[in-house]
C-alpha cells in the first residue's frame, strides 16, 4: 500500500494532479490528526464500519453487511492549521456507479473550515475524474498565511477507500483539533437515509449535520436497504463501550419484510443489558411521496409509526426514563415532496430538514 501511495503521481497524472512540491502529507491517523467515525480502526486498520472479526458472522448473517461496511460514511478527520492549501490523495474501492446520487457525495471528502470558535463553514469538494479510483486534489488554496482554522474533512458515503492522506504546506504549524463537546460516541442505525443516500456531498448526510452542530462523535451505522433489525447488529451496537446515545432509525427497511415488529422490542433489550441508561430514540421514518396518494400506503405508515410509539411507551412503563420516540413524519413540512431526488431518498436540503428537527430534540435529550 505506501508503494501505491508513493507511486500516485505517476498513476494519476491524467487526473488533475497538483503539484506536490513543498507539501507534507499526514494520514489520517497519525498525531496530531484526529480520525473518528471508525469504531473498529484502532484494531483493524482499515476504514471499515463493521469489524473484521465479526466478518465471518455477518457473512452468515447478511453478507450485505459486510459489503455495505466498506463504505466509508461517518469518517472524518480533524486537525488545525495554518497552511495556505489542503490536498488530498486517496484511493476509492469502487468508483462511480449511481444513477441518483452525485459522484462528490458517493466517492468524495468534502472539507469544512473554521475559526476563532466561528461555525464551521463548507469550503470545497475533492474534485476528480471519476474513471478513477485514485486521485490527487487541491481542495483549497490561496488561504492567508499565518491564521490557525479548524479543519474538518468528511469521507465518502457510499465508496470504500483504500488509502487516504492530507497535504498542507510543508512547515505549516499542525495542530490537535478542539476536542468535541462531550465524550461518548451517538450511533445511528438505520438505512440508505441514515448512510447518506443521496446527499451531493458527504457533509450533507443529516447524521454529519448533526455531528457538526452538536459538536459530537458520529457512527454511522446506516446500511442501505439493509436495515434489517438484526439481533447480531444490536449486539454490535452493545459492545460500543463509550456510546452516549443510540438512535434507531431502520422502519424504512425493516417495516415491510415484517422485521420491525418482530424485531424491534428485543434489539431495544439488547443494547439495554449493557447500556441500562444511555439515551435510545426510536425514529419513524420521514415522508414519502407516496404517501400522500396511496390511501393504503398511508394507513400502512400509520401503523408503523404507532407501533414504535407503543413500543417506546410500554418500556417507559416498565420503567425505562431514557428511551423516547420521534416521528419522522414531522421532520418535513408541506413541501416534502421538493426534499427528495427520488421520492425517498433526501437531497441535501431533505437532510438539512432531517438535521433541523432532530438537532433540538438531541439536545434536549443529551443535557
Amino acid at each position: 500500500m505506501e508503494k501505491d501511495i508513493r507511486d500516485i503521481d505517476k498513476n494519476m497524472s491524467n487526473n488533475g494532479l497538483t503539484a506536490t512540491e513543498g507539501i507534507k502529507w499526514f494520514k489520517p491517523y497519525e498525531e496530531p490528526l484526529r480520525l473518528s467515525g471508525f469504531q473498529y480502526f484502532s484494531e483493524d486498520r482499515v476504514y471499515r464500519r463493521l469489524p473484521l472479526s465479526k466478518k465471518v458472522l455477518f457473512e452468515r448473517v447478511n453478507n450485505n453487511l459486510n459489503i455495505l461496511s466498506e463504505d466509508t460514511a461517518g469518517g472524518q478527520v480533524a486537525f488545525r492549521t495554518n497552511s495556505s492549501r489542503i490536498l488530498v490523495r486517496a484511493k476509492n474501492k469502487i468508483g462511480h456507479d449511481m444513477v441518483n446520487m452525485a459522484a462528490s457525495g458517493q466517492n468524495g471528502f468534502d472539507l469544512y473550515l473554521g475559526q476563532n470558535g466561528e461555525r464551521l463553514k463548507f469550503y470545497g469538494i475533492t474534485k476528480f475524474d471519476v474513471k478513477y479510483k485514485e486521485y490527487q486534489c487541491e481542495i483549497i488554496a490561496n488561504l492567508p498565511v499565518g491564521q490557525i482554522r479548524d479543519v474538518l474533512l468528511n469521507f465518502p458515503l457510499y465508496d470504500g477507500v483504500e488509502y487516504v492522506e492530507i497535504g498542507v504546506d510543508d512547515g505549516a504549524e499542525v495542530l490537535p483539533p478542539k476536542p468535541f463537546a462531550a465524550p461518548g460516541k451517538i450511533v445511528f442505525y438505520g438505512t440508505s437515509i441514515t448512510q447518506g443516500g443521496c446527499a451531493t456531498r458527504p457533509g450533507m448526510a443529516y447524521t454529519n449535520i448533526l455531528s457538526r452542530w452538536l459538536n459530537r462523535e458520529v457512527i454511522n451505522l446506516g446500511f442501505s436497504a439493509n436495515g434489517l433489525g438484526e439481533y447480531e447488529m444490536a449486539e454490535l451496537i452493545a459492545d460500543i463501550e463509550d456510546a452516549s446515545m443510540v438512535v434507531l432509525d431502520y422502519e424504512a427497511n425493516a417495516a415491510t419484510t415484517g422485521r420491525l415488529e418482530a424485531s424491534l422490542s428485543g434489539f431495544i433489550d439488547i443494547i439495554r443489558k449493557k447500556h441500562p441508561h444511555i439515551p435510545i430514540l426510536v425514529l419513524s421514518r420521514i415522508q414519502y411521496l407516496a404517501d400522500f396518494y396511496d390511501e393504503t400506503l398511508q394507513k400502512r405508515r400509520e401503523h408503523y409509526r404507532k407501533f414504535q410509539l407503543d413500543t417506546v411507551e410500554e418500556k417507559r412503563k416498565q420503567g425505562d426514563n431514557n428511551i423516547y420516540f420521534y416521528n419522522g413524519n414531522d421532520l418535513y413540512d408541506d413541501y416534502f415532496d421538493e426534499y427528495t431526488v427520488d421520492f425517498i431518498h433526501p437531497t441535501d436540503l431533505g437532510f438539512w430538514k432531517m438535521a433541523e428537527g432532530l438537532h433540538e430534540v438531541l439536545k434536549q435529550i443529551l443535557l
